[in-house]
């Protein structure tokens, strides 16, 4: 999923305490979809979608609202509402996910959702509104490409490169440690799972780059990571299927 940058703003109305529902109400010209994220028994949680047609209101969460903080995302499917620095796991498909980390390995995409303070209120209803158009911005500077794979690669070159701790530039507290053929994620020093891989020139879905590395974590389809860049300080490497590559280095 793409975010773009919507000229629209969210504006919440506590509304008086006859019931207790979260409600959210579009404003907007498009419908919109709408997950919300949430702490819950079994930890960080999100859930979507729930559909919100342009001028008419839908209650997401009905009843009491046991929560002080609840976090929401929405989408119009091309382009998303602005959201916050408030990160969960979501996926195109109607999902629950328990867990906010570790979500491209779960097979899931990590996105920003925006907060909603409920304090002592006991109704909320979320108002978007805006236009539907992005706003211009200023074009990305191109990343790196999956390139073609080199015949006689020597894999055991890249395995001996690839051992060590790499730090992830996009979030600090995410770190994956790799020895042999084992990976270990941690996250804010904590073990957060932990999976094996092995080299291939390419893979099913690579288009024939390459290297890649396939990597399974238990209860995980086979995953295919296409190596971009990898020297003694820089791993770079983009998930078959996916537009965004993932930067890492050694964090010395």
């Amino acid at each position: 999923m793409r975010l773009f940058l919507i000229a629209c703003c969210a504006v919440l109305w506590f509304a008086a305490p006859a019931r207790a529902d979260l409600i959210f109400c579009n404003d907007s010209a498009a419908r919109a979809t709408v997950a919300i994220g949430y702490k819950g028994a079994e930890g960080w949680t999100s859930e979507g979608w729930w559909e919100v047609l342009p001028a008419e209101c839908s209650t997401v969460i009905g009843g009491e609202l046991p929560l002080t903080h609840y976090y929401w995302r929405a989408t119009t499917g091309d382009e998303d509402f602005p959201a916050q620095d408030y990160y969960f796991c979501a996926t195109d498909e109607v999902f629950t996910i328990v867990g906010d980390t570790n979500c491209e390995a779960r097979g899931y995409e990590r996105v920003a959702f925006s907060e909603i303070v409920v304090g002592g209120a006991r109704d909320v209803t979320v108002r978007m509104t805006g236009a539907a158009a992005p706003a211009p911005v200023a074009a990305p500077a191109p990343g790196p490409k999956p390139r073609p794979a080199e015949e006689g690669v020597d894999l055991g070159a890249v395995l001996q490169l690839l051992q060590g701790e790499w730090h992830d530039l996009g979030d600090d507290a995410f770190t994956m440690i790799i020895r042999d053929t084992r990976i270990e994620d941690r996250y804010a020093g904590i073990k957060a799972g932990e999976a094996t891989f092995e080299l291939a020139p390419t893979c099913d879905g690579a288009d024939g780059a390459g290297p890649v590395m396939l990597v399974k974590y238990p209860d995980v389809q086979l995953l295919c990571w296409i190596i971009l860049e990898l020297d003694a300080d820089d791993l770079v490497y983009i998930p078959a299927n996916r537009d965004e590559p993932v930067r890492m280095d050694r964090g010395y």
